[in-house]
């Protein structure tokens, strides 16, 4: 008797605790997968190459691997390109090869194969069978960085991976791996330490079984670098790596860095070794009898081994060797001299050179501007602007009519500002963009109330002040001629902060004499501007080893774009110091600056101390001392000790340690300031800088933790969100945190997000509490519930750091600065302040509305190559609405759009599958019927979700301005049940 009380008592919990728990399970990203995110480039800067392979068999067919960009591929030449790598587990890649034997047979190894500031990690080797369309992980899980994937010419099945290892801490997956089965199995054939990796290695085409590595020992922190060490080296097998040799004769007997090796396939007995070394060992060397015996054939050296130092043997003519760094060089006697190679109308930061088996005069070239080719020796090139590859460190927006501005700093590639959406019907062109600022390009800002007024900022804290309507750039960094209020003593500290040497530059920027330019002609510029043309940044321009080194840059003698008209006082090509004499204190690579929400002539500027200006940066006041904890990153231990000065590659190309990295001030109360460090403080002052409160610990996050981001609440006026990185220890756990009190307590809200994707950036939405968004390495997530649990938002934007958020108020968007994919666009998001377990639960519900924008599209102005395009949004008004249960078979759903009396203007069929989903009404009445004779379709009554009806066909008419209300039915033969509660709004005039 009991089992039968029993069991339908279990049926009965059972299906209560389902019911609990199937709305909760609803938060998921398959539910939203259609709320999806608009590219809106831009191409106007492309990005960082790693490397690119050509199909032996089919020369139309290439891959290009993004430093931080995924993998693209195209079959005709670069015409068109494809992304094929979009959803794994990494978008930084350090190599890719196509078997020679087997054209669909790709192999990718991810990790970025440079050791930079900003480079990011991968999650091991990757293998497609079916030439890109889909891909496996096949190991090395934990080498994160790859340079080098190598297959035996006479069998697919053998494989051979250069591991670099972690930059960031010890151990991981380093050496030299084989695989002799496909991938199926790994074995490490050559191994030094848990500190030393495999960069580069070469395999003598006609005895594949010998083979060369370079070992390097590196390690990289916050604010320091040793890049090199006693375990570096070279070796040499001669049976496939079962036993290997360390070759020593001729080579440096001092400690070792970054070592780029090159083997002349004609020739295999000459090898070519570029070598970074301790004291004056460091250059150019070659061995003729295949590494037994080496001969230093040149000081030549390649600057900075942590970014560049790679060789390229030349498969047409003897003797010639070229080198990638700032600029081309090249040997043509054996490598005993080097001359710089002229590039005319070529980005800068080179990485990587292919060379057409077929044609001696047709090259590739890969650096930070993007892809390059020429056909003719390199008298021409093409670029290739349809690869969307910016790298984004920071992004923000104008207020600007008819449709903002979205403006973002792009690593090596200046700063540059385009259009939300424009009339056009064709969508946001490359030339609808334009520059405001050179270098590698930072945090910038725009005006609130004068969206003429940008701000734009280069490499540790050049900061520029550009009007758009004259083009006239002025440098508004605090310099000592404009800094008041400041003791002789501080001043003397930040003159002293400000001449310990500078970290360096990650690549060549924007280069000389290239100035930040207005809007393009034929580009509406924002309300009341004037467009100023000139050549965008990074275009035609020739570095300098000095610049690529950090150090100051002429103002003039590069083969930039002139000045644009009206324009003064421009900065200084790739990024300029505005007077590095004059320059105070430490400021981090991508120093913050924001503009107060109280006073729009207001900034706050961070650099070891805070400054304040009140007249848009012509002068500026300290208003704290230091923030950091002034740490010398000459004394900390790195891999296990403090290393002496004369280290290999010494804290070369590095941030400044100790320097704010995050800024804030409260929407809600003038003068509350919170600031972050990068050596893992908060710093909070109530009273507008005259008194601060530091935080130095907080419960659950890891001492001396980077601030990537710091946010007051626009809800609470004592809540205060941050975001932090322990990456430099090898820890990509997230730290999100809450603070209810201004700072002095926290708790942690990273709730479930995934273990292994740091966090940089963090908002709140302006209406629901609950409501956040955070950036993280791989993606963008969403709580509505104040942490407990995320979401990641996947549909439309691939796996990529999503460095900066920010929240456009006016239009209820969503904008993210991605590092690697441009930036991209959540329009109006504003659905989610109403999704709670509950609401998914419905059979359908529909969410709030915005306000429609009627127009006359324009359809003049169309794509053409060169020129690529990203969509607007859909012309109409925007619904978003979730189906919680199928209406079954019988039936379907449909949206009705009526007028204030009630009069139906409109029916449009809606998806039945359960999720989020969106559809666009064209603000257009019913189209006319058929002509007479002609049969009537199904979709000849009702638009179709997300389409644009009626463009070539027949269409309704437009709707008039005034109020609306849409409500989602069950249609059943010709009857509909309303479900859920209509929702209102307002079809208006376009703001001009």
């Amino acid at each position: 008797m009991n089992r039968i009380w029993i069991w339908p008592a279990a049926i009965a919990l059972y299906v209560a605790v389902a019911a609990a728990q199937g709305p909760t399970d609803r938060l998921n990203a398959d539910t939203f997968k259609d709320f999806a995110f608009r590219s809106i480039g831009p191409t106007i800067t492309t990005g960082r190459v790693s490397d690119l392979d050509v199909d032996p068999k089919n020369p139309s067919v290439w891959y290009v691997a993004a430093a931080s960009g995924n993998l693209w591929k195209t079959e005709n030449r670069g015409n068109t390109w494809t992304p094929i790598f979009e959803t794994y587990g990494s978008y930084s890649l350090g190599c890719v090869t196509v078997d020679p034997r087997d054209s669909n047979v790709v192999w990718l190894g991810t990790g970025e194969n440079n050791n930079q500031r900003s480079v990011s990690y991968g999650d091991g080797v990757y293998k497609s069978t079916d030439a890109g369309k889909t891909w496996k992980r096949m190991g090395l899980e934990h080498s994160e960085h790859t340079q080098n994937i190598v297959i035996d010419p006479r069998n697919s099945n053998v494989v051979y991976v250069t591991a670099i290892g972690p930059l960031w801490s010890s151990g991981g997956d380093r050496g030299l791996y084989k695989t002799t089965d496909g991938g199926q199995t790994w074995k490490a054939v050559l191994t030094i330490n848990a500190d030393t990796g495999v960069t580069d290695m070469a395999m003598d085409p006609k005895k594949p079984e010998i083979i060369i590595a370079a070992a390097l020992q590196r390690r990289r922190q916050v604010g320091q670098l040793v890049g090199g060490g006693p375990e570096s080296g070279l070796y040499k097998t001669t049976n496939g790596g079962n036993t290997w040799t360390k070759l020593t004769k001729g080579l440096p007997a001092v400690d070792m860095g970054r070592t780029g090796l090159g083997m002349d396939p004609k020739n295999p007995k000459r090898v070519y070794a570029l070598i970074t070394a301790k004291g004056e060992k460091t250059g150019m060397y070659r061995s003729d009898d295949e590494g037994e015996s080496w001969t230093r054939t040149s000081d030549y050296h390649g600057w900075d081994p942590g970014y560049y130092n790679e060789i390229f043997v030349d498969p047409h003519k003897p003797d010639t060797v070229w080198a990638t760094q700032t600029n081309v060089w090249r040997s043509e006697d054996g490598g005993k001299t080097f001359k710089q190679v002229p590039l005319q109308g070529v980005h800068v930061d080179y990485h990587e050179i292919w060379f057409d088996p077929t044609d001696d005069k047709h090259m590739l070239f890969g650096n930070d501007g993007g892809l390059y080719e020429t056909y003719d020796g390199m008298k021409t090139f093409r670029h290739f602007t349809n690869l969307p590859l910016s790298q984004f460190y920071r992004v923000s927006s104008d207020n600007a009519r008819p449709f903002y501005h979205v403006c973002g700093g792009a690593q090596d590639n200046g700063s540059v500002c385009g259009p939300s959406r424009t009339l056009n019907r064709a969508g946001i062109r490359t030339s609808d963009w334009y520059t405001v600022g050179g270098g590698d390009g930072f945090q910038g800002r725009v005006d609130p109330e004068d969206p003429n007024i940008v701000y734009a900022q280069s490499q540790e804290g050049n900061l520029t002040r550009l009007d758009l309507r004259t083009g006239q750039s002025v440098n508004v960094r605090p310099r000592q001629q404009n800094v008041t209020g400041m003791s002789p003593e501080d001043l003397d500290a930040e003159i002293q902060a400000a001449s310990r040497g500078r970290g360096g530059e990650e690549g060549g920027g924007a280069g000389p004499g290239v100035p930040p330019v207005g809007p393009p002609s034929g580009t509406p510029p924002p309300a009341g501007a004037t467009p100023a043309g000139a050549a965008p940044a990074g275009r035609g321009a020739q570095g300098t080893p000095e610049a690529a080194r950090g150090g100051q840059v002429p103002p003039a003698g590069g083969q930039g774009a002139p000045p644009a008209r009206g324009a003064a006082g421009g900065p200084q090509g790739r990024g300029g110091f505005g007077g590095r004499g004059q320059m105070l204190g430490r400021w981090q690579w991508d120093a913050p600056v924001i503009i107060s929400p109280h006073s729009s002539r207001r900034l706050y500027f961070g650099g070891d101390r805070l400054y304040r200006s009140d007249d848009r940066g012509d002068t500026w006041t300290p208003i704290s001392g230091d923030l950091t904890r002034n740490l010398d990153p000459t004394k900390l231990p790195i891999m296990g000790k403090v290393w002496p000065p004369d280290s290999v590659a010494f804290n070369q190309a590095t941030t400044k340690l100790s320097t704010i990295t995050a800024l804030d001030e409260s929407p809600l109360l003038e003068g509350l300031l919170y600031v972050g460090t990068d050596d893992g403080l908060v710093q909070v002052s109530e009273d507008g800088g005259k008194s601060w409160r530091k935080v130095e610990q907080i419960s659950g996050l890891p001492e001396h933790s980077y601030v990537t981001d710091i946010y007051g609440s626009p809800r609470d006026v004592n809540t205060v969100f941050a975001t932090f990185n322990n990456w430099q220890r090898g820890d990509y756990k997230p730290y999100v945190m809450k603070s209810p009190d201004r700072g002095r307590t926290w708790t942690s809200i990273a709730g479930d997000l995934p273990e292994r994707s740091g966090v940089w950036s963090i908002v709140q939405d302006t209406d629901t509490g609950n409501l956040l968004f955070a950036g993280l390495e791989h993606g963008v997530f969403f709580t509505v519930d104040a942490g407990s649990h995320w979401v990641q938002l996947r549909g439309g934007i691939p796996t990529i750091q999503a460095r900066d958020l920010l929240i456009q108020k006016r239009e209820g968007d969503l904008v993210v600065g991605t590092f690697g994919r441009g930036a991209f666009i959540l329009d109006d998001y504003t659905a989610l302040r109403d999704v709670t377990p509950q609401a998914l639960a419905q059979d359908a519900a529909m969410f709030r509305v915005r306000d429609a924008y009627t127009y006359d599209e324009l359809g003049q102005i169309g794509a053409v190559w060169g020129d690529p395009v990203t969509p607007n949004p859909a012309f109409g008004a925007a619904f978003t609405y979730n189906v919680g249960q199928s209406p079954g078979t019988d039936a379907k759903l449909v949206l009705n759009v009526t007028d204030e009396s009630g009069k139906q203007i409109r029916r449009l069929t809606l998806s039945s599958d359960p999720g989020i989903h969106r559809v666009t009404w064209d603000l257009r009445g019913e189209p006319p019927p058929p002509p007479q004779g002609r049969g009537q379709g199904p979709g000849d009554q009702e638009q179709q979700a997300a389409q644009f009806f009626g463009r070539g066909g027949a269409r309704g008419p437009l709707a008039p301005t005034g109020r609306y209300r849409a409500t989602i039915g069950k249609l059943a033969g010709d009857k509909v049940t309303n479900v859920g509660q209509p929702q209102s709004f307002v079809v208006i005039p376009l703001p001009r």
